[in-house]
């Protein structure tokens, strides 16, 4: 479902379109002095708001399919290190000491998980998905160490093919690999979301303040009727809310 933040911006763009639409209606009488709200540039800006809203969605999409296919992996990866430290547990002659040592990794690989909100950032909030990147970076690095703790335990040799060390190592990489993918189209979905925010709301140039001048000058045009004005005097064109 998209935000209401997302359904804003898509109607910034489609009240931007309409508001062309009746400038170009107005025909000569239309006929600004300013450069940035003359047809030619407020269609262009149009044309590349349009693309624009394209980029992010489709970078939204890959990021939070890379988001749900990182998910399992890792929720997999806490009960697969508990059943590897219940199989040194109960190998020969591994002191209590080592076994301490592995539950301290699974401690750490828990506590790294408890923000659930963390663990799921939205794509729109670049802090949170800072922050849950260190959450996925961090059980990554913990369960390295108690990987590397039972390859450095000669008798840990399990029958079950899941727990052999060789086989940590190959989830580990998995677990790197599907993290990496959502760090890389993270990258691209908020280079996307910064292109998008230029050219709908900077100031002066992006589309909601041409919108608002170009209704100005209709507004200062006196063979203008106030009927014709009342055409595009409704349309609406909203900024982002301000983070607080």
């Amino acid at each position: 479902m998209k935000t209401i933040h997302e359904t804003g911006q898509a109607k910034n763009v489609a009240n931007f379109s309409t508001l062309i639409s009746r400038c170009q209606g107005y025909g000569t009488r239309y006929n600004p002095t300013n450069n940035l709200i003359k047809l030619p540039n407020l269609i262009n800006v149009k044309n590349s708001a349009a693309a624009v809203l394209v980029t992010v969605n489709n970078s939204k999409s890959v990021f939070i399919d890379a988001v749900n296919a990182r998910a399992p992996l890792f929720q997999a990866m806490e009960k697969l290190s508990t059943r590897a430290k219940n199989a040194l547990a109960a190998t020969e002659n591994v002191d209590d000491s080592t076994v301490i040592d592995a539950m301290t990794f699974i401690r750490k690989i828990r506590g790294a998980r408890k923000d659930k909100k963390i663990l799921n950032p939205k794509p729109e909030d670049p802090k949170q998905i800072s922050a849950s990147q260190q959450s996925y970076d961090q059980q990554v690095e913990h369960f390295n160490k108690l990987v590397s703790l039972l390859t450095s335990v000669t008798a840990y040799n399990p029958n079950e093919t899941e727990l052999k060390p060789a086989s940590l190592h190959t989830f580990e990489l998995q677990l790197r690999t599907a993290n990496d993918t959502v760090v890389s189209s993270a990258t691209s979905m908020l280079n996307a979301i910064q292109g998008r925010n230029v050219i709908l709301y900077a100031p002066k140039t992006g589309l909601v303040d041409l919108a608002y001048e170009a209704k100005k000058y209709v507004k200062s045009v006196s063979t203008i009727l106030l009927e014709e004005y009342r055409q595009i005097s409704g349309l609406q064109f909203r900024r982002p809310p301000k983070k607080r």
